[in-house]
């Protein structure tokens, strides 16, 4: 506690792909492998993404993240992108297609999530990350109706509410 005040805890940022493809369908999904720091959540779906490093734009980390878990480079990323300069500093603005937050969770996140397309074939095994795979749309809607158990919480309320917009 610092000047009488509580302590709080901070929301981590985290950039994630609602990653498609044009021709073929599909969306695509990974399960998460992160045994030492999220044994609860092993194995279990997710959309590819991670953590927001300083100084990296979104897209930027979104591109990273999708090589570092999939293996994957994105044709295009979706949305408007400026960049300001003022007083000597650098701003981003963009325009994500979902924000998710943790409100009650073991992972105090958020996570801004960008639509893009990819034509490339994942890999199998990435960093904190296993079986990356473009999942049918139909399958995929299935899977979240009779299998919610198997998906993270925040891809779950993620896909949830993007097929609740019609944005898959």
């Amino acid at each position: 506690m610092e000047d009488g005040l509580p302590s709080e805890t901070l929301v981590l940022p985290n950039v994630y792909g609602l990653i498609k493809r044009r021709d073929e369908g599909g969306v695509l999904i990974q399960r998460r492998w992160k045994p030492q720091t999220d044994p609860d959540n092993l194995g279990k779906w997710e959309l590819p993404g991670g953590k927001w490093r300083a100084d990296e734009s979104a897209q930027d980390c979104l591109r990273r993240e999708l090589q570092e878990e999939c293996g994957i480079d994105v044709s295009s990323i979706e949305g408007l992108f400026a960049q300001h300069e003022h007083l000597g500093q650098r701003v981003e603005t963009s325009s994500p297609t979902l924000v998710v937050q943790m409100l009650i969770g073991s992972y105090p996140s958020v996570l801004v999530v960008y639509s893009g397309f990819s034509e490339e074939q994942p890999a199998s095994r990435g960093d904190g990350a296993r079986d990356a795979t473009f999942m049918d749309v139909s399958e995929l809607k299935s899977a979240l109706r009779q299998h919610p158990d198997t998906f993270t919480a925040l891809s779950f309320a993620a896909l949830t509410e993007l097929l609740s917009r019609e944005l898959l």
